[in-house]
């Protein structure tokens, strides 16, 4: 109780003005490097959105990326702010670690369709009005999706997970392959 009140002693000499002007001044100045790290962060998204378009990258995997690597940058910029500040970050980080690892196991088949997705978007086995048979299944691509591709059969729509449709077998007939034909039992 003696230290506590000791310290509180020295508090009155003057060193608790120095103390909350340093910290004015770091919160200010981390404020502005807040700023400027989002202002560079939406130019790099910028930088990527044009990169993709050169590219030629599907909308949907354009959008994913930039999102991924601007929320990523977000994310390594506060902890840099954090830190600057004073706040320890070691404990933030583990804490993002462990949190990125438990919803990377409770999304592993969701995470395996996400992969599938990229992948078929990316080689492109298939495109939007090919008409394929995998799993069974044979229809239109009516829609390629992140997570699953949609096929249009007898006015009925298959939902196939792409996780399935990038570790399978696909034949492809092309667009200009007849209608697909459909055993009714």
């Amino acid at each position: 109780m003696k230290e506590l009140i000791g310290k509180l002693n020295k508090l009155d000499d003057g060193s608790w003005q120095t103390m909350v002007l340093v910290y004015a001044i770091k919160i200010v100045l981390a404020a502005i490097i807040l700023f400027i790290g989002f202002w560079i962060i939406n130019r790099i998204s910028k930088l990527i959105n044009s990169f993709f378009d050169h590219r030629k990258i599907d909308n949907t995997v354009k959008s994913f990326l930039k999102t991924l690597i601007s929320t990523t940058l977000k994310i390594v910029l506060i902890i840099i702010i954090l830190n600057f500040i004073g706040i320890q970050t070691t404990s933030i980080v583990a804490l993002i670690g462990a949190a990125g690892l438990a919803i990377g196991l409770a999304l592993q088949g969701t995470l395996t369709n996400l992969a599938g997705g990229v992948m078929i978007l990316l080689f492109k086995p298939f495109k939007i009005g090919d008409i394929i048979e995998a799993q069974g299944k044979k229809g239109r691509v009516n829609d390629i999706q992140i997570f699953n591709t949609i096929l249009i059969a007898d006015n009925k729509t298959i939902i196939i997970p792409n996780s399935i449709l990038s570790n399978g077998i696909i034949e492809n007939s092309g667009k200009n392959a007849p209608p697909p034909v459909i055993d009714k039992k």
